[in-house]
């Protein structure tokens, strides 16, 4: 187990949170989910962290205990609860908060308890948010953030739809796609992945790879235009319910996902075509894992597009790996090609 300090508002709940009893505890986690060792010390018999998210679920099983069930799924698990722990950030995507607020109050037995934390002092949001869910919400209130438990007295009476559906439209095809909190996004085609569709070159018989592919509008679009196998890869657990989802809806057969962050595909056959779609933060790390999985599984003389809005990285990262190197304006973006050598 490693030993890593935990977030702010982690830390706080584990502080502040008063004794509250119970067996069965999940704790949702945007860090390590070390407040489950704290459950687990404090007595709770079953203890789970959930996540949406395969490799921060992956990261999380290094620093908690043994005992702790790690779960990484779209929705939280079924079954009743005593009480569900949400440390929370207060830079953190609120809808996707209030989402999975909702399915913890759903899943909590009557007299079991919501605790929240949040790292901001001043707080209003997540204390309104459980105000409007429970009849009774306490806070312990500090200089590092805020601490909240309240008690489920009855069924919440109104439930909130929170997933969209929305159509896009692809040359003269209107394609239905279904997209949820906490997938890249959510409720649009985004800017990238659409430079992508118009960009690609897909065979009538080629299998294409989709790297990172969350709502999944690039592989819907793709999928039509080819009798192959369309991979579809993304960590997120809710990205590909949404893409599964999305196949179904618009009667497409020929899309298999993986839920996958360490790039062990068990594909039964090499791509002819790899697109991806990074995100734009952070360092590059992601996209050379995007790059590098993608070279591994196509054919050779297959072709690989990545878009981006720094081109700059790719060129160089291409020059050794891929011949054939192409990179042009397309939008607000630029789309970086290559093609796996022969020999």
């Amino acid at each position: 187990m490693e030993s890593i300090a935990p977030l702010i508002s982690e830390r706080l709940m584990i502080e502040k949170l008063p004794e509250l009893t119970g067996k069965i505890a999940l704790v949702v986690s945007q860090g390590r989910a070390q407040v489950a060792d704290e459950l687990v010390r404090r007595g709770f018999q079953q203890v789970s962290a959930f996540y949406i998210d395969l490799y921060a679920a992956a990261v999380a099983s290094q620093a908690v205990d043994s005992a702790v069930n790690i779960v990484c799924a779209a929705d939280l698990p079924e079954g009743e609860l005593d009480l569900v722990a949400m440390p929370v950030l207060k830079k953190g995507e609120s809808e996707l908060t209030r989402d999975l607020m909702q399915q913890a109050h759903q899943r909590l037995s009557i007299g079991g308890y919501l605790a929240m934390s949040v790292d901001h002092p001043g707080d209003k949001w997540v204390h309104e948010q459980m105000q409007t869910m429970f009849e009774k919400v306490s806070c312990d209130r500090s200089d590092k953030g805020c601490v909240y438990w309240a008690k489920k007295t009855e069924p919440l009476k109104k439930l909130k739809r929170f997933e969209a559906e929305f159509v896009y439209r692809d040359g003269d095809r209107l394609i239905k796609a279904i997209s949820r909190p906490g997938v890249f996004a959510h409720r649009r085609v985004d800017g990238g992945a659409r430079q992508l569709i118009e960009s690609a070159e897909i065979g009538p018989e080629d299998h294409v790879l989709d790297m990172g592919c969350g709502v999944g509008t690039i592989s819907l679009a793709v999928a039509y235009q080819t009798s192959g196998i369309v991979h579809s890869v993304d960590s997120c657990a809710r990205a590909i319910d949404c893409v599964n989802r999305s196949a179904e809806l618009n009667g497409l057969t020929n899309i298999r996902t993986h839920l996958n962050a360490d790039g062990q595909l068990d594909l039964p056959r090499a791509v002819d075509v790899a697109l991806a779609n990074p995100p734009y933060y952070g360092d590059d790390t992601i996209s050379q894992h995007f790059v590098d999985v993608s070279i591994q599984y196509l054919n050779p003389g297959g072709a690989l597009l990545v878009v981006t809005k720094n081109p700059r990285w790719y060129h160089a990262y291409f020059e050794n790996k891929l011949e054939d190197i192409a990179i042009f304006e397309s939008g607000a973006y630029y789309v970086c090609c290559g093609r796996k050598p022969i020999t």
